[in-house]
């Protein structure tokens, strides 16, 4: 993969997947790879890119629940490769895999079930974390689920904005906290593409970080990989979640 000036020039922006599992939805799992690793690294290092989001289980559709100690084995791989000077964030559910990734200096837990888990929140306030809330209906069973929206933009920021209350209220520094609107998580596809097109009104006094990278939605969207980064720049987005594979 070659940045142009657009992503290089907004490096800072970027908070670069780093997915250590063997089934990434997208092909690029890294566990037990340690070449494809460093080098995936050595491009970050290259690029300027600093922020990393590191994920050790799979929430691709169909996806199988890992087991705590399968994840952990997978996070201490990552530790026990990763070379540079990075600041990283840790996408998990599983406390105890927080836990571990908190004590190794990460800076961000990144939750896709929104901090449902209550001992998540704990490990959070803590070690005095950074969050990123992904957004996910109240009413879904399961992350997938595809929810019916009567205007997807106002219920998605109404139940964002209530999350956000209910973490401040249990302990969690306003300026930690950042949101982002769970595209392609229990969303029918053009939900996902309305949020994205208009991210700019989810955009207020917390952070937005949005992640669409490879979701199959982005194929409705008449623009490329580049306009669409730039929108999201444009509308004032803090963090483009992106592969950094090819």
């Amino acid at each position: 993969m070659e940045l142009d000036n657009t992503f290089l020039q907004n490096s800072k922006n970027i908070l670069g997947i780093v997915n250590i599992t063997p089934d990434s939805f997208s092909g690029d799992g890294l566990f037990k790879k340690e070449n494809k690793l460093s080098k995936l690294l050595d491009f970050a290092e290259r690029n300027n890119i600093s922020n990393l989001d590191i994920g050790c289980a799979s929430s691709k559709p169909g996806y199988e629940n890992v087991a705590t100690q399968e994840e952990l084995n997978r996070l201490n791989h990552f530790l026990s490769n990763v070379k540079g000077n990075f600041s990283l964030s840790i996408d998990t559910s599983n406390p105890i895999v927080a836990e571990l990734a908190l004590k190794n200096n990460f800076k961000i837990l990144n939750d896709i079930n929104g901090f449902e888990d209550e001992e998540l929140i704990t490990k959070a306030i803590e070690y005095r974390s950074n969050v990123i809330i992904v957004h996910r209906h109240p009413e879904s069973k399961t992350l997938h689920e595809k929810m019916n929206y009567r205007n997807n933009l106002k219920e998605v920021l109404e139940h964002l904005e209530q999350k956000v209350s209910q973490l401040i209220d249990k302990g969690i520094n306003k300026q930690n906290i950042f949101i982002d609107p769970g595209l392609g998580f229990g969303k029918f596809e053009q939900d996902s593409v309305d949020l994205l097109m208009n991210i700019k009104d989810l955009v207020d006094e917390i952070p937005v970080v949005v992640g669409y990278s490879r979701k199959k939605f982005i194929q409705k969207i008449e623009m490329n990989n580049k306009e669409i980064f730039e929108h999201c720049i444009n509308s004032g987005v803090a963090f483009v979640r992106l592969h950094l594979t090819n």
